[in-house]
């Protein structure tokens, strides 16, 4: 994560997450674990799963958690923080 970068951290934390679902992760961490993981504040995440929901790559249910759509990945590779 670069933080003095040109493009805004929620965009880098939405391609890392986009990068994770395309490689296969059917569940996501929750938005706290997130934000710890990759050391920034939950609004920061929240901005990126916007993104990932609004492409249609992410499920966002109160109390169920984020979960990848159907049909959105392809491998099984895992490029979280976690």
């Amino acid at each position: 994560m670069q933080r003095k970068g040109r493009v805004a951290l929620y965009r880098q934390i939405a391609d890392r997450l986009r990068t994770a679902i395309l490689d296969g992760e059917r569940r996501l961490p929750t938005e706290r674990e997130l934000a710890s993981g990759f050391t920034v504040a939950r609004i920061t995440v929240r901005a990126a799963l916007d993104l990932l929901a609004a492409d249609d790559l992410i499920s966002r249910r109160r109390r169920h958690g984020t979960v990848v759509r159907d049909g959105a990945c392809r491998g099984v590779n895992s490029a979280l923080p976690m």
